[in-house]
Order: structure tokens, then C-alpha cells, then sequence
């Protein structure tokens, strides 16, 4: 999508493919180290603004040590919705056995494949013929504060854009062999990306390719995409007996608000909420409209740029219809966007400033880049921002859930916890872990979990306000341990879950409340009451 497909003004000469590269190059490892200097406390000494970046990590360190996709040892489990992000993170456990130096090396893999993903979206649009306005793209993407800070989040937001422009790449070069390899690798990245992988072929090549040749590709995104499904459901019901994630069953649908207002929600608050993606993506609609209307027949470019702004959109709506947008101003909800937020940002460059310079005598070469990377630079001045809410949302969840999972490091194995947030506790803890929500814990999602979770009687209790209670504690058991953070909470709006209690269940019977279920437990006290540091 160059200024020379969307137009057939002639334009002048661009960068050249291989400066366009080491320009972008450049730029990543300049924002490499504009991280270290704006942000040296998430670099080196916080955790991940998520608690289920834990539970990732988790799955990870159980596959490093030949367990499988086990969440509690030795014990298969269907937690894990990104098991591509799972593999990618072994490496990082396989060479330190230091839990800081791990953090860092997920950090870092995560942000070098944000920079490949941002090289892909540059070659994606042009880049090969050395376009500045590609290069503008490709830099609005990598330096976009909300990718940036997703790409070192320890999530698969990174993974997953990479997938979506590898698609890109061999959509248009027609290779069957990868687009049936990228398509089986999708659904392992986020379950809902083949809404993209099926969307953009077909807005991209309908009315335009012989029906021999969209047969094949849609074939070829056919083959991958029952390939995964197919042995992720098999490996899903060996595990849990059923055939999608746990994550699934416990998350989407819930009795929330309905369709339209979570799609009024997630388009009207959560989308432009994120640094400079309102204007971009209005613009490009514009964009779209305008360039339509003006000739005869739409160019490759415009066929493109349309392709990408809907696939982007089918995934927002598919996104938003999953789960509810709750709290759109947290990453906890954002993250399930930004996969696909590049789709609809990273056009705009092109589009613009192809009809900017096909309409708009400007001399001279280098005016043109500076208009070309504006967009970009603009972009980057929200990363200092982004970036201090980053690593406060990081000392957060160091404060209060890994220091919940260290207060049962020295716990013995056999002990049990019932917990509700279930990543820290796991990864930093040594006891059994329960996990109540059902997400890494499949047999609390069926009729019979009362009995699973009497043969799982708790040692320790972990409650969540809003979420979790215990009903008419025993009042003979040890006090409760409270965590707070020592900063603002802004992990979400919710205040009330800034506060996390661990009890622990000294004897006796009670009643555990979650999301409106309730169920009975007999204590089975194992090991000392708080056996971790204080």
C-alpha cells in the first residue's frame, strides 16, 4: 500500500528498501533504550502489569520442564489460550533459573518480536520498494505507546500482531504453504485471531483473483485452521473434557450487558481511549470513502487498506461480543484488542500521505519524510505517560498478588489453596492451587466442583472484594493477612480490589462465596499459618 498504488499521480523517489529497514532498525533499538531511561524501574526490577501474565508464565515453566500444559505439576490443564506465547517463553526458563532475569528475557522476547512485527507491516505496505510512507506506518506502530507497553507486558499481544502481518506478507505474495501454516498458527496465539485470518483474504482478493486462486488460499486457511482446532480441541477434551479452553467457559458470557452495549462500550470508550487511534481510524474510513468515490475502480492500495481496516474492525467486534469491556480504561480489557490495533492505525500513513503528495506540490525529497514520520512522532510523545502507568500497574501487582504467592513460598506441596487470582500464587507458591474462577481449574466449571473441592480441602483461603468472601469466618483462626499497594491502584477502576486477604483455614468448616456461587469446606491446615515472608 505505497503512495504510488493508491494514486496514479506520479511521486518522487522513496528512501530505498534497505535505509527504510536500518531506519526502522534504528528505531527500535532507540526505544529500546528510551525504555531503559524512561521507565528503569519496570525494566529491572517489576514484575508484569498483569497477574495473568503470571499464569502464562506458569505454563511456560511447566513446558520447560517437560511437563506439558500443566498448571498445578504433573497435571494437565486447559488454562493456557495463548499456547504458542507458552513455547515462545520457554527459552526465557530453559537459561535462568533467577525469577527477575526470566521477567526480563519475557520482556525483552516480546518486544523483539513487536519490532519484527513492525519490519512485517513495513514490508506489508511497501517497503520493498523503499516507501516513506510505509516506513511512516511502520514506525506509527512500533513506537505506538499502547503496543509498545503490551509488547513488554508479558502478554501475547506481540506474538499475535506478528501472526496477523505474516499473513499480510503471504496474502500478497499468494504463498499457499504459509498462509495454511499461519492460519494453523493463529488460533495458538489468541483463540479469536482467525476472525482475522478468514476476514482479510476475503475482503483483500473477492471480485478481484480467478475463482481457482481464492479457492486455493481460502482452502490453504481452511486446512491450517481445522488443524489446530482440531488438535488443540482433542488435547482440550483429553484434559477437561471439553472442547475449548477453560478460559472460555469461565469468562465469556456470564449474564453481562448485551451485544450492543458491550459493542457501544468497547467502540465508543475502550477504542478511543488508546493514544491516537481515534483520529487515525476515522481518518482512514474517510480516507476510504474519498479514494472510492474519485475512480473508477479501486487500487491494490485501497483494496488493502479496506482489507486491513476490516478484519481490524471484525476483530474489535468479536473481541467486544467475548468480553465485555468493564473497566475500557484498564489493560486487563484493552489487551484484547491491541492485537489487532495496528490493523486499523498503520493504514492511515499510507493513505494520506498518498493522496497528501498526489494533490500537494511540496519540493523537495526530505519534506516529504518529515510528513511521512510526523505521524509517528506525534504518537511517541504519549510514551512517557503510558510508560509510568505501565510500571505502576507492575509495583501493583508485585505488591499485592506476588507478594500473596511469596507468603506461600514456603509452603509444603501437599497443602491447598482456594484462590482467585491464580497466577502469582502459583508461579512464586508451592502449595496446591485451586483455582475458583475455574480458568486454570476446568472441574470447578461443572455441576460436580463441591466434590472436587472436597477432595481439596483448603489450608488457605485467598479472598478478593467483588469477587470472593468468606461467609461467617471462623473467628478462633489467625488473622488474616491483608495486602495493599504501596502506590495509586490503577490496575483498574474497581478500588475495592486493591485489597487481597490470605487467611488461613486453622479448623473447623466455612462457607467460600465467588461470583455467586457458594460452597462448603472443612479446614485441612498443613504447614505453618504463614509460612512465606512477611
Amino acid at each position: 500500500m505505497s503512495a504510488e498504488t493508491t494514486d496514479a499521480t506520479p511521486v518522487s523517489p522513496g528512501l530505498g528498501p534497505s535505509w527504510g529497514g536500518v531506519l526502522l532498525l534504528c528505531a527500535g533499538l532507540i526505544l529500546l533504550g528510551a525504555w531503559g531511561w524512561l521507565a528503569p524501574e519496570y525494566l529491572m526490577a517489576r514484575g508484569f502489569p498483569l497477574d495473568d501474565a503470571w499464569i502464562h508464565a506458569v505454563y511456560a515453566r511447566s513446558l520447560a520442564a517437560g511437563q506439558g500444559l500443566a498448571y498445578n505439576p504433573g497435571i494437565p490443564a486447559t488454562g493456557e489460550t495463548s499456547p504458542l506465547w507458552a513455547w515462545v517463553l520457554v527459552p526465557s526458563h530453559w537459561l535462568s533459573q533467577d525469577v527477575a532475569t526470566r521477567v526480563l528475557l519475557t520482556k525483552l522476547t516480546g518486544f523483539l518480536l513487536h519490532v519484527m512485527a513492525s519490519g512485517a507491516a513495513f514490508l506489508a505496505l511497501g517497503g520493498r520498494r523503499g516507501d516513506r510512507w510505509a516506513l511512516g506506518g511502520a514506525l506509527l506502530m512500533l513506537l505506538h505507546p499502547d503496543l509498545v507497553a503490551a509488547s513488554v507486558s508479558g502478554m501475547e499481544v506481540p506474538l499475535a500482531s506478528l501472526c496477523i502481518w505474516g499473513l499480510v506478507l503471504a496474502l500478497k505474495a499468494r504463498s499457499v504453504l504459509a498462509l495454511g501454516l499461519l492460519a494453523a498458527a493463529a488460533p495458538l496465539c489468541r483463540p479469536e485471531l482467525p476472525v482475522v485470518t478468514w476476514t482479510l483474504p476475503v475482503l483483500f482478493l473477492l471480485g478481484r483473483e480467478p475463482l481457482r486462486e481464492f479457492a486455493r488460499v481460502l482452502g490453504a486457511i481452511a486446512v491450517g485452521t481445522a488443524v489446530s482446532f482440531g488438535g488443540m480441541g482433542l488435547w482440550y477434551l483429553a484434559a477437561s473434557g471439553r472442547p475449548l479452553p477453560a478460559t472460555f467457559y469461565a469468562k465469556v458470557g456470564g449474564g453481562g450487558p448485551g451485544l450492543w452495549a458491550s459493542l457501544m462500550r468497547g467502540f465508543t470508550e475502550l477504542l478511543p481511549g488508546l493514544s491516537f487511534t481515534a483520529l487515525p481510524v476515522l481518518g482512514v474510513l474517510v480516507l476510504l470513502v474519498a479514494e472510492r468515490r474519485g475512480r473508477p475502480g479501486p487500487s491494490e492500495g485501497w483494496r488493502l487498506a479496506a482489507a486491513l481496516v476490516g478484519a481490524g474492525l471484525a476483530f474489535c467486534c468479536v473481541s467486544f461480543a467475548l468480553i465485555h469491556p468493564l473497566d475500557p480504561a484498564a489493560f486487563y480489557h484493552q489487551r484484547y484488542l491491541l492485537p489487532a490495533l495496528s490493523l486499523l492505525v498503520v493504514p492511515f500513513v499510507p493513505l494520506a500521505g498518498g493522496r497528501l503528495q498526489a494533490r500537494v506540490p511540496l519540493p523537495g525529497h526530505r519534506l516529504w519524510v518529515v510528513l511521512a514520520l510526523l505521524p509517528a512522532g506525534v504518537c511517541a510523545l504519549r510514551l512517557p505517560a503510558r510508560l509510568e502507568r505501565l510500571t505502576n500497574d507492575a509495583r501493583n501487582i508485585d505488591d499485592v498478588q506476588v507478594s500473596v504467592g511469596r507468603m506461600l513460598s514456603g509452603a509444603p506441596p501437599e497443602a491447598v489453596v482456594w484462590a482467585t487470582d491464580a497466577g502469582a500464587v502459583r508461579y512464586f507458591g508451592q502449595a496446591f492451587v485451586v483455582d475458583m474462577l475455574g480458568l486454570n481449574t476446568p472441574q470447578m466449571l461443572g455441576a460436580d466442583a463441591q466434590a472436587y473441592l472436597d477432595a481439596h480441602a483448603p489450608a488457605y483461603l485467598e479472598t478478593v472484594p467483588t469477587w470472593s468472601r468468606l461467609v461467617d469466618p471462623d473467628r478462633s483462626w489467625p488473622t488474616p493477612r491483608i495486602f495493599r499497594p504501596s502506590t495509586e491502584y490503577t490496575v483498574t477502576r474497581i478500588i475495592q480490589m486493591r485489597l487481597h486477604a490470605l487467611v488461613f483455614c486453622a479448623q473447623g468448616t466455612g462457607t467460600y462465596d465467588i461470583r455467586g456461587r457458594t460452597f462448603a469446606f472443612r479446614c485441612a491446615p498443613l504447614g505453618p499459618p504463614f509460612p512465606g515472608p512477611p
